[in-house]
């Protein structure tokens, strides 16, 4: 039971004795109820919303407050759990932590400088990559970035601040990458190539493009070039039907967001038997023709641990959400403990070159003074400021 866990009970049994003594009295047994339950409802909230007090902390969380990626927050900090309880097990005290909330794509620099300082800071999903780097700059701040995997990670290295900003969990156009390895490898070597017309997937076609033409490989079609399409285009579908009749490509590759409206579209149209269609998403379902599709959670060497003790934890098997969120939690865990009397909140402590250790045996090296690089759930955790790691994608086939 945590501290605040305990003086929640404690309130709890304070307010239900007075209540007992009040019986001579019962005048006041409102006013007893009312201030034992106030009391428990200000300790809870203290908890749960503690973007509304400015606390000191170690680490300063920030999540979305709205929005579509509001619901990525509570898989991060499970995943942060399970690496906080793993470092307690391990003998060492966990940092303190902070959450906060800010709208999606909000500058962070009034909000976090108007609070009280933090050692490290850890960005919500598809933070602005360029106001955090201005903030890590002006703080002298290190900044974890567990849910950056668009094409803002493209400008990275050039963005002021960026010696300070660590991506942790590889980006999406690696996916691309992987997807045209995976064709070339099975000697196709002609695809047509349909996108919707979002800029993020504008971004992995000229990615997947690009890497596909380093091994020979070549787009074609009406065009020679990939198609940008909107779902709602009926017109649209049925004469990319009758292109892919008339070209006969081995494969489509299909450039989209899982589950979206032209993801769907495409599920529903007649293609030909000997037509392969590729996305850069997991294949989810079944279709007439064969499929090929790419696996986004990549998985490092910790990833086997980090799964078992996050099944038993919460009942259900992470993903690329919480591995991240596990992630972040040995960075965390690690820069807190002291070398030679000084804690390591710079990360100078990492190494992306030192072997991959547990949890436990890089928390002593640390302590040692040593170079370390722990076991990622997410990656084999090769990176550094400004450099996302590397990836281990699968793939799968229907």
């Amino acid at each position: 039971m945590t501290t605040t866990e305990q003086t929640i009970v404690a309130a709890g049994r304070t307010a239900a004795h007075s209540g007992l003594h009040a019986s001579v009295d019962t005048s006041r047994w409102p006013q007893r109820l009312l201030t034992g339950v106030s009391l428990a409802t200000v300790l809870l909230s203290s908890q749960t919303l503690a973007a509304s007090t400015p606390l000191r902390s170690d680490v300063r969380m920030l999540l979305p407050s709205e929005g579509l990626l509001a619901g990525l927050g509570d898989g991060l900090r499970r995943g942060y759990d399970v690496a906080m309880r793993e470092s307690r097990s391990c003998g060492v005290v966990p940092p303190s932590l902070h959450i906060g909330w800010l709208p999606p794509g909000a500058d962070p620099r009034g909000p976090v400088l108007a609070s009280q300082r933090s050692a490290l800071l850890v960005a919500p999903p598809a933070a602005p990559l360029e106001a955090y780097g201005l903030l890590a700059d002006q703080q002298r701040l290190s900044v974890l970035l567990p849910l950056q995997r668009g094409q803002s990670l493209d400008g990275l290295p050039l963005l002021k601040g960026s010696d300070r900003l660590w991506p942790l969990i590889p980006g999406r156009s690696l996916e691309a990458d992987r997807l045209a390895e995976a064709l070339l490898a099975d000697k196709i070597k002609r695809v047509m190539v349909v996108r919707d017309r979002s800029a993020e997937s504008r971004a992995l076609t000229e990615r997947f493009a690009a890497s596909f033409a380093v091994g020979n490989g070549q787009v074609i079609g009406p065009t020679a070039a990939p198609l940008a399409m909107q779902s709602t285009d009926q017109a649209a579908i049925t004469q990319l039907e009758n292109d892919v009749d008339w070209y006969r490509p081995p494969a489509l590759v299909v450039i989209t967001q899982p589950g979206s409206e032209l993801a769907q579209a495409l599920k529903a149209a007649n293609w030909p038997a000997t037509v392969l269609i590729a996305w850069t998403a997991p294949v989810r379902q079944p279709l007439a023709v064969e499929q090929i599709g790419v696996n986004p959670l990549s998985r490092g060497p910790g990833w086997t641990r980090f799964a078992q003790r996050f099944q038993q934890r919460w009942g259900y098997a992470p993903g690329v959400v919480e591995s991240a969120g596990y992630d972040t939690g040995l960075m965390s865990a690690l820069a807190s403990v002291q070398a030679a009397g000084r804690t390591g909140w710079d990360l100078q402590w990492f190494s992306a070159n030192a072997k991959p250790q547990p949890l436990c045996t890089a928390l002593k090296l640390r302590a040692q003074g040593a170079k370390v690089r722990p076991e990622a759930a997410s990656s084999p955790f090769d990176l550094g400021p400004g450099v996302p790691p590397s990836a281990r994608l699968q793939l799968s086939r229907g």
